[in-house]
């Protein structure tokens, strides 16, 4: 899933005000610092996901024509779970 950089800001300075409206947590560091590193953190989230989907893609290329009966959208679904669950990263 492909996110803009202002999305990802706009998300961090969401989370950061929500988190300390809530007091779930007490800065030692800056807001632009705390929001730098939110957005570095999700920005990677968001391309391993981006890297598996891809995978994902290139699999059913290479397997287009083993199943033709099957839903390409189901097995495309299937097949990015599969790759997240063998690399430990949850979707």
């Amino acid at each position: 899933m492909k996110i803009k950089p202002e999305q990802l800001e706009s998300l961090a300075a969401l989370l950061l005000a929500h988190y300390r409206s809530k007091e779930l947590i007490t800065a030692k560091a800056g807001e632009a610092e705390i929001k730098a590193k939110i957005v570095k953190i999700v920005g990677q989230n968001f391309a391993e996901e981006e890297a598996i989907e891809e995978e994902a893609r290139k699999m059913l290329v290479s397997h287009a024509g083993a199943a033709k009966e099957m839903d390409p959208h189901k097995m495309y679904l299937l097949a990015k779970q599969k790759l997240a669950a063998k690399k430990g990263f949850i979707l």
